[in-house]
Order: structure tokens, then sequence, then C-alpha cells
């Protein structure tokens, strides 16, 4: 997957929030298995417009959001009152790239980079090299074994044939995601399940109604 391919495609964040139901919907998933819990430190990386963690600020310490969509920070930025500031540091960087110094957080969150980090497998092993012991890993993957998930891939590659698209989604299935986190010695708490609209039907309709 080209990287500067990547990054044009998130820094585009008109598109990224055309489709907003989807962003509501994984806010009230990560709201759902925070629950009442604190944790000190946070790590958000894609934090992506900030839409999903900054509504929940109070329940955490420090939190770092990290995406290397210089639109992407810049939107997270606005999304942050001036009241929790101090509590947040923003990186624009490359995940790859990035010293960490050995920084270990009680909370990562993970969502909506699987189908587009370069090595999806080698990101989860750095990713969970950052939990600490203990700690919390919450995920998102679209399961590229599932049937609507091979028909949208099975259509962006009729795309690609065609010249309309570049942009190349990875398939990461479920049983190869879960079996590489619980083979590190995490244990699966929660999950939860959900389709996006069904394709040519999302500009008929609105996000509330895709909802």
């Amino acid at each position: 997957m080209n990287t500067d391919e990547v990054k044009a495609f998130f820094e585009r964040t008109d598109v990224y929030l055309t489709y907003n139901y989807n962003l509501r919907i994984r806010a009230e998933t990560v709201a759902h298995l925070i629950g009442d819990e604190h944790f000190t430190q946070v790590l958000d990386m894609p934090c992506g417009t900030g839409d999903i963690s900054a509504p929940f600020l109070s329940h955490f310490g420090q939190i770092t959001m990290m995406d290397f969509s210089e639109n992407m920070i810049a939107t997270a930025r606005s999304r942050v009152p001036d009241s929790e500031r101090e509590k947040v540091t923003f990186i624009n960087g490359d995940f790859y790239a990035h010293d960490f110094q050995g920084q270990q957080f009680d909370l990562v969150m993970n969502i909506g980079i699987l189908a587009h980090i370069n090595n999806p497998m080698r990101f989860l092993d750095e990713s969970m090299k950052l939990v600490k012991p203990g700690g919390q890993l919450i995920l998102q993957n679209t399961d590229s074994d599932h049937w609507f998930a091979k028909l949208i891939h099975t259509y962006l590659g009729m795309r690609r044939l065609v010249g309309k698209d570049k942009y190349k989604l990875n398939k990461v299935k479920e049983k190869d995601l879960m079996e590489k986190v619980l083979g590190s010695g995490f244990h699966l708490q929660q999950s939860f399940r959900y389709n996006q609209s069904f394709l040519g039907l999302s500009r008929l309709f609105s996000n509330e109604l895709k909802y």
C-alpha cells in the first residue's frame, strides 16, 4: 500500500465526515466499552477528527491523539474544549517512525486503521507493546471474511480496473486478528458488530436514516 496515497486520502476530511453515521456508531461503541472506567494514560491512534475520543476526555487523565494527517489533527484540536487542552498531546506523524521512548498506556485505541496501514499485523505487534500490563486495547476491524466485505472489495477492485479508483484496502480476517491478539496474552472482554449501509444506498439516505 502506498503511504502517500493513504495520507492523501485522509487529508480529505470532507470525505471522512460525509458518512459520519460511522463515527457516531463507533463513538457510541467506545462509550459502551469504556463504561464508567477512568484511564490515566490513553493513546488514540489514529485519532482522525477526534470525534471518537474527544467526547470522553472526562474519563482520561492524559491522552495522546496521534494521526499522520495534518487536516485530521487540526480538526481534532477543534474538538477539544479549552478547559481540557492541558490533558491532550497532539502528534502529527507516522506511527512507525515515532519514538514513544518506552511509554505505555492504560488504554490504546486503534479505530479505522487496519484497512489502511502498511503491514497490519506488524502494526498490531507494535501497538500491543504500548499497552501497560493490565491495560486495555480497543480495536476496530472490517472482517474481510464476511460476505459484505467481500462484496465491497470486489466493487472497489472493479473501480480500480476501470481507472476510477487507485486506493486499495487491506484484507484482515477476524480469525487472524483474534489469533494475533489472543496469542499475545490479551483476553477478549467485549465485542460489537455492525454493518455499513448497502452498496449504492449511501447517497440515497441521510446519515440519520443510515444510523
